[in-house]
């Protein structure tokens, strides 16, 4: 933290560093390192997913905090999750025999602030399961917010990781949201989900891209899915993007194709009834990936390739690698 822009806060509950740049500000958070918050200044629209139940800090939690949040792999990030996180080292369930939470440890970390370029917000942690350092830095560029993410390790050969930029959206910005992505397919995964919008499909089968990208509105029946999106060869540089007319806001995102050649779509449309979602979410999830489908340990016929991408990611070692989605909030 380098200057008067950066502010120590709270974000439901817990601590967080607040940025402000011109007229945007954005709050990343030290317990898991999401990035909590993107906002236009003096304005209450937040495109950002805030969980409807209570923020814990994951390393404190009991075994009644635990079955509140529905137990299994998934309860330590369940406690603290908001807005956009980083899954590393894994994306969906542990490996057989492994004990790490769901989409691995980032996203239960407590991460600590770290010194940064001029006008940066950058975290740091300790993974110690995956034995991987994670650095996590946000910056205005102009109307842009810059989300930077940095993966090393010690070894002195490339490492096999599962990488996953996943930006969740919710609150009134779904309500009546037009939704774009540059995907030239969208699969259905090995699990339909619950109420799913396709029950006659199998793991593989291509779905129709306009309908998958859809949420659904509010008054539609309750259903939830996740689908692999495959992202369209073009130039370097790929986007999607979520607007609201009635709301007059859009959020963009820009990114590099060969950094991320999956998008999973996830859709949470008030068809989780258990705890904590009392079927009372609204969530999409749009999920820049290095692996298709958020599962545990992949079959082998998705462990390389699948649908003609890749499906491994590699960080060298050294340096490490550091890839970085652009996001932009605004009227529209």
């Amino acid at each position: 933290m380098s200057d008067d822009r950066t502010i120590p806060c709270t974000w439901r509950g817990l601590p967080a560093i607040r940025l402000v740049g011109g007229e945007r500000e954005a709050v990343l958070s030290l317990v898991g390192g999401h990035l909590a918050s993107l906002r236009l200044r003096g304005d209450g629209i937040e495109p950002l997913w805030q969980p409807g139940w209570a923020a814990r800090d994951p390393a404190t939690l009991g075994a009644a905090d635990i079955a509140a949040l529905g137990g299994g792999a998934e309860a330590p990030l369940l406690a603290a999750i908001t807005g956009s996180n980083l899954c590393c080292d894994r994306f969906g369930h542990p490996w057989p025999g492994e004990t790490r939470p769901l989409h691995g440890e980032a996203g239960v970390t407590r991460f600590t602030p770290v010194a940064g370029a001029p006008g940066e917000l950058a975290l740091e942690a300790w993974l110690p399961q995956a034995a991987l350092r994670v650095r996590r830095s946000v910056r205005f560029a102009g109307a842009d917010l810059a989300l930077s993410t940095t993966i090393t390790h010690l070894g002195g050969t490339p490492r096999a990781v599962e990488w996953c930029e996943h930006t969740s959206l919710g609150g009134p910005l779904l309500d009546g949201a037009e939704v774009d992505a540059e995907l030239d397919a969208v699969f259905a995964s090995p699990f339909g989900g619950d109420g799913t919008r396709h029950p006659q499909a199998v793991c593989g089968d291509p779905l129709p891209v306009a309908e998958c990208l859809r949420m659904p509105q509010p008054g539609e029946p309750h259903c939830g899915d996740v689908l692999a999106g495959r992202i369209a060869p073009g130039p370097a540089e790929g986007t999607w993007s979520i607007a609201n007319r009635r709301l007059g806001r859009r959020l963009g995102c820009r990114f590099q194709r060969a950094d991320w050649p999956w998008l999973a779509l996830w859709t949470q449309h008030r068809s989780r009834t258990g705890a904590p979602w009392n079927g009372g979410e609204r969530v999409r999830g749009m999920e820049l990936s290095t692996k298709p489908i958020p599962e545990g340990l992949p079959p082998p016929d998705r462990r390389e390739r699948w649908q003609g991408r890749p499906t491994t990611c590699l960080v060298p070692p050294g340096p490490g690698s550091t890839r970085t989605i652009h996001l932009r909030w605004e009227r529209c």
